[in-house]
């Protein structure tokens, strides 16, 4: 007898999943199919204001899911919410900027005093920290308003397969 495709376990812990959708087929632990699980879950089930503190409390909802309050509560915990991390980031990349563009500047002296010039060389961009979420978003975002504002044509972006 012949085994379903969606329940087909092969050896090593591993599942079949297929995309019917794409006719495409991944392969999954079972653990990374569980932890897919727990965060569905966590986003499916709403705790409603009247069961929160003041401080959690969602008013254009009415609630908030599991997983935004377990991301509040790694916020509190870590002492730093998600938009202080954010802004140490800037400050260390903004140091770590100032600090090439002190290094590679270039400056004319003269009587009423210095004007600055140049630089002698590029500013090497590899050691900032990024957001590759966010810079995705943002490049893409970039495109859109080229292709909206008549610089660039969408079918040049298309892959030839």
């Amino acid at each position: 007898m012949a085994e379903h495709p969606l329940t087909a376990v092969t050896t090593y812990g591993k599942i079949r999943v297929y995309k019917t959708h794409t006719k495409e087929m991944t392969m999954k632990t079972v653990e990374e199919m569980l932890k897919e699980l727990e965060v569905a879950t966590q986003e499916m089930i709403i705790v409603p204001n009247s069961w929160l503190p003041e401080g959690f409390h969602n008013e254009r909802d009415g609630g908030r899911s599991l997983a935004e309050l377990n991301a509040m509560c790694e916020d509190i915990a870590d002492g730093e919410s998600e938009h202080q991390k954010t802004k140490a980031i800037k400050a260390r990349n903004i140091e770590k900027m100032r600090k090439q563009v002190e290094e590679k500047s270039i400056f004319n002296t003269h009587k009423g005093g210095t004007d600055f010039v140049d630089l002698s060389g590029e500013l090497d961009w590899s050691d900032n920290e990024a957001d590759e979420i966010q810079l995705h978003r943002n490049m893409a975002a970039l495109v859109g308003g080229m292709v909206n504002g008549g610089l660039i044509d969408a079918d040049d972006l298309e892959e030839e397969v």
